[in-house]
């Protein structure tokens, strides 16, 4: 059954066509679907369109590095020059500031005025330079001192790794401060201490955006780390003095209390983590606060007794702070967040009024913002379709969120531009941008890190990514006791868990469905009132002639029915609002525990398609070339045989034995993964007793408010005659 209505029937693959996930209908044989063609049309592909007009230069310089994509040292740089006096105002320094990039830097006055002059248009800015302009300039310093071409252009090719310049002065400047800060906490002062130096305005801004940009720190050009490319590596990232290992492209979150974490194979969540001793606490809520700022934390919490059985293991300790921050009330927002009871990160994603393109070839973009990562991007649909097929890829025994579709058919026509599906597909893009970035593990993907905070167009990161995708398990070794640790009934367990969310997705489905008609019905009754309440205003109108035999009560009588007209209005209006709380509150809350079933399901039946294995045939291939090969050992002194055949079945039967090994490990991966994914999956309960318990109180509300009208209807109508 579909979630959405019946899909559009599929079109027959064409012989010399290529077929792409991304295929639109095509209204002609001509042109080849684009995997970035989600226009609501057919034809060319709209990038073979006139190039738009590039934004003019200054716009370049103060968005072509913001501080999310530079390294640590352009951020000091900027931080201690701001520090020192040359500030021109909370969040800019001046030009005399920027000058002292160059000092001791090695470079002639002219390339020093040629990198000013492109920095600044030539013009001097009133109100200095900003971060992402100072950036910039640091990063044209940097391609000066490696004598490469000193352009935007040499900047924009450096992107992902840019340089890092000597720059001496500001070192003394940061020096300065450090010996100032070291000489005013002396222990051997005996002076009254003085009022602590509060520190600018731009300071916070400062160390928030080093805690943003943690989560791009050491990006290579393959983001999922493939091994082609990361052979030889050591990727290592000095955090508070400690060597913290870089896995999959991005740095490994440190464990609690600075103690080293053992290797894993999967996943760390599923490890029982000791509780830190009173000396490394401090440590451990530093790190919790970095978590929450850049949502890297793992985000697991705690979970049942480690000695219960069950699915077997347990969760640690919250890697964000989670588990510490139990008492903080949850937020109501759409997509989520209201079943912990901890902050969660939260994801907008807002349509844009204007389509991009032209005539056939438009699209929608979406402004998708992250408040914990203080991002903004814009985005279009095939891009979710993009990411959702990646981890598809590399995740395919993980619960991934739903999509929603790109149109849907009703009556044989296709809605993408109505405006009841449009805003069901925002929606629809919210819980799925939400459910990613809450999933302990998606979250922390450095793929979805960078679709939520580069605030480029993902063309160039689609054809670079596409390619390198691997599954998880790739090149992972099994560690001697992962196997016995499972429990011995986890496939009853899994057979149990199949067939009840099976039967909850079906029911979900079904109230969804039913809760949409009853949404829609209040519309219809509040319509109704509307229309019961004007007629009887219209009533008044004929009373008088009416009984115009005797008037005296007629004035007395009118008031009474425009009373009732009145309260019929404002029940009009209550249940107009009481659709409204359903449509943004209850409805999305029974979507979002729906699309977690089917994310559920689907995971088993990705697993029954992906985890099988040819092992037996492997066992049998072995041993029908082990007796050949004594055969060979036991063969007559002068018996011919093959030059080399010996050598080819040894080497076969070791490639056998090999790939039964890896194969065996990587099923026991899966079922570990899937184990994990179910004990998350757990916490789902807790969101449908949030969900009743919430619109339990918006019925009781709702029913008070439309008590109370109706109440102060009675107490009017008191006053119309009787015929006492």
């Amino acid at each position: 059954m579909s979630l959405f209505g019946s899909s559009p029937p599929a079109e027959p693959a064409r012989e010399g066509k290529s077929q792409s996930l991304f295929d639109d209908d095509r209204a002609n044989d001509v042109a080849d679907s684009s995997i970035f063609d989600d226009g609501d049309g057919s034809g060319p592909s709209p990038w073979d369109m006139p190039t738009p007009k590039k934004p003019a230069k200054g716009g370049v310089v103060k968005t072509l590095l913001p501080a999310t994509n530079v390294p640590e040292s352009y951020i000091d740089a900027f931080d201690t020059i701001l520090e020192s006096g040359f500030g021109a105002g909370m969040s800019s320094v001046t030009l005399a500031g920027a000058r002292k990039v160059f000092e001791g830097s090695g470079m002639d006055a002219d390339e020093q005025a040629r990198i000013l002059n492109i920095v600044t248009g030539g013009q001097e800015p009133s109100d200095g330079l900003g971060r992402s302009e100072f950036n910039v300039l640091v990063a044209l310093t940097g391609l000066a001192q490696e004598h490469e071409e000193v352009t935007l252009d040499g900047v924009d090719e450096r992107r992902l790794k840019l340089p890092e310049p000597s720059l001496p002065a500001v070192q003394q400047m940061r020096t300065a401060k450090v010996s100032e800060n070291t000489e005013y906490n002396s222990p051997s002062s005996h002076e009254t201490p003085a009022p602590p130096k509060q520190s600018p305005p731009g300071d916070s801004q400062a160390k928030s955006r080093r805690l943003r940009r943690d989560s791009l720190e050491n990006l290579d050009a393959d983001p999922w780390g493939g091994p082609a490319l990361h052979k030889g590596h050591t990727h290592t990232v000095s955090v508070n003095n400690e060597a913290t290992p870089s896995t999959n492209g991005t740095t490994a979150a440190r464990p609690l209390g600075g103690a080293a974490a053992g290797n894993r194979t999967t996943s760390t969540f599923t490890t029982h983590s000791e509780v830190p001793d009173s000396t490394s606490s401090t440590l451990a809520n530093d790190d919790i606060s970095a978590g929450q700022a850049d949502g890297s934390g793992a985000g697991w919490g705690s979970f049942g007794n480690p000695g219960q059985g069950g699915l077997g293991g347990g969760f640690g300790l919250s890697g964000d702070g989670q588990g510490s921050q139990a008492n903080l009330a949850g937020s109501r927002s759409l997509g989520g967040g209201r079943t912990n009871r901890h902050i969660e990160e939260t994801v907008t994603v807002t349509l844009l009024p204007e389509k991009e393109g032209v005539f056939m070839f438009q699209h929608r973009n979406y402004e998708v913002k992250s408040a914990r990562r203080a991002s903004t991007v814009i985005r279009r649909y095939s891009d979710f379709v993009w990411l959702l097929d990646c981890l598809h890829k590399r995740y395919p025994f993980r619960l991934l969120p739903l999509l929603p579709p790109k149109r849907v058919a009703v009556n044989g026509r296709h809605l993408a531009t109505d405006s009841n599906f449009v805003e069901k597909r925002r929606r629809g893009l919210v819980r799925f941008a939400n459910a990613l970035v809450r999933h302990p593990v998606l979250g922390q993907e450095e793929l979805v890190k960078m679709f939520l905070t580069v605030p480029t167009e993902l063309a160039g990161l689609r054809k670079q990514v596409s390619n390198s995708v691997q599954e998880e398990f790739t090149g992972k070794q099994l560690p001697p006791d992962l196997e016995d640790s499972l429990p011995t009934n986890l496939m009853e367990t899994f057979d149990t868990v199949r067939s009840g969310v099976r039967q909850s997705a079906e029911a979900y489905i079904n109230l969804c469905t039913l809760l949409e008609r009853l949404m829609k019905r209040n519309v219809g009754i509040a319509a109704d009132y509307l229309r019961f309440s004007t007629a009887l205003v219209n009533l008044t109108e004929n009373s008088e002639s009416a009984y115009a035999t005797d008037t005296n009560d007629v004035p007395l009588l009118n008031e009474g029915i425009k009373s009732t007209a009145r309260h019929l209005t404002t029940s009009q209006t209550l249940l107009e609002d009481e659709a409204r709380a359903w449509d943004e509150g209850v409805l999305e809350d029974f979507k979002k525990q729906r699309d977690t079933l089917v994310g559920v399901r689907e995971m088993f039946d990705r697993r029954d398609r992906y985890a099988r294995d040819n092992i037996p045939y492997l066992e049998r291939r072995i041993e029908s070339n082990e007796h050949k090969l004594q055969g060979l050992i036991n063969r007559p002194p002068n018996a011919p045989v093959k030059p080399g055949e010996q050598e080819k079945l040894e080497q076969a039967v070791r490639t056998d034995k090999q790939s039964i090994v890896d194969q065996h490990a990587r099923g026991v991966f899966i079922k570990e993964c899937v184990r994990d994914e179910l004990l998350y999956f757990q916490q789902s309960q807790y969101h449908i007793s949030k969900l009743h318990q919430d619109w339990s109180q918006e019925r009781v509300k709702y029913a008070e408010l439309q008590a109370d009208n109706w109440r102060a209807l009675s107490e009017q109508v008191e006053n119309m005659p009787g015929g006492d």
